[in-house]
């Protein structure tokens, strides 16, 4: 059994495959997605095991999800969502499998853990603090005791339990600001998720998420463009301001990427939009789907 974090853990993998025929991969987040195609392309039979509705439910939007799926499944991925892995089964100490949650058993010579972090959120409970997913922290990344900071992946700031390394420093730095007495609230990180999946015999698959992707309120507009026979989906979310200015909050892409970084420009800058929405989606190619608003 393998974690799934560092290039270590891949030079251990890469190692142990020419023992392996069957792989199961526990995280359909953006590291098991990841574990699943690079196995699935070197010829392992692999099943994808995820608890979730859908793969990446943190990233994609159902219809990306369902794009991705069937691009694992086209490489040979079982792909399995709503499903948790109870337990893995072992003999002499080496893996022969996992148990699922409704006792469906199934074969393998490798299991490797994607399924991300959650909160250590014992002590926190112990000590009186407010506690949801993560240790509840304001702008300041003070907890329920103003004497109490807390940050990283235990921390949760306005609903949000970042889980990243990004974020991690970005609020360790303002802590460190404000416990300076420097005024460095911390607002919140803008995170832009981009992955490519390649593989020696298979084309890649590239696909990016930024900010909402799903609307959050009856103001929210979605534009959205897809192509089925190339494959490619690109959806922006357009909120409202108070000035009455569009403004673009968060996007999903899958499979043409040329207007990626004209669209995360233009998120990371809070900039309200000068032109349609559908304009940003259209400045390279153009798809068979028309827009939905």
């Amino acid at each position: 059994m393998f974690a799934f974090r560092t290039m270590a853990d891949c030079a251990l993998i890469d190692a142990h495959l020419p023992n392996v025929r069957q792989a199961v991969v526990v995280g359909g987040g953006l590291l098991g997605v990841s574990a699943a195609r690079a196995l699935a392309v070197r010829g392992v039979q692999v099943v994808l095991a995820h608890q979730g509705e859908h793969l990446m439910e943190r990233h994609l939007d159902e219809e990306a999800a369902e794009l991705l799926r069937t691009h694992l499944t086209e490489l040979g991925v079982e792909v399995h969502t709503e499903c948790r892995v109870r337990s893995a089964l072992t003999e002499d100490r080496r893996i022969t499998g996992v148990e699922l949650a409704d006792g469906f058993r199934l074969d393998a010579e490798l299991l490797i853990m994607a399924a991300g972090v959650r909160p250590r959120t014992g002590l926190a409970l112990a000590a009186g603090l407010e506690v949801r997913r993560g240790i509840v922290v304001d702008d300041r990344l003070r907890t329920s005791d103003p004497a109490v900071h807390a940050l990283g992946d235990c921390a949760e700031h306005r609903g949000t339990v970042y889980g990243l390394a990004g974020p991690a420093l970005a609020q360790a730095d303002r802590l460190a600001r404000i416990l300076t007495g420097q005024d460095a609230p911390y607002e919140g990180s803008r995170l832009l998720t981009r992955l490519t999946l390649t593989g020696p015999d298979s084309a890649p698959l590239d696909l990016a998420a930024f900010g909402e992707t799903v609307p959050a309120g009856p103001g929210d507009r979605v534009v959205r463009l897809a192509d089925a026979s190339r494959g490619t989906y690109r959806k922006v979310i357009v909120r409202r301001d108070e000035q009455g200015g569009d403004r673009l909050v968060g996007g999903v892409l899958l499979g043409d990427l040329d207007t990626v970084g004209d669209l995360a420009g233009t998120w990371e800058g809070d900039e309200a939009l000068s032109a349609h929405p559908l304009h940003l989606l259209t400045t390279q190619s153009t798809t068979t789907g028309g827009p939905s608003r």
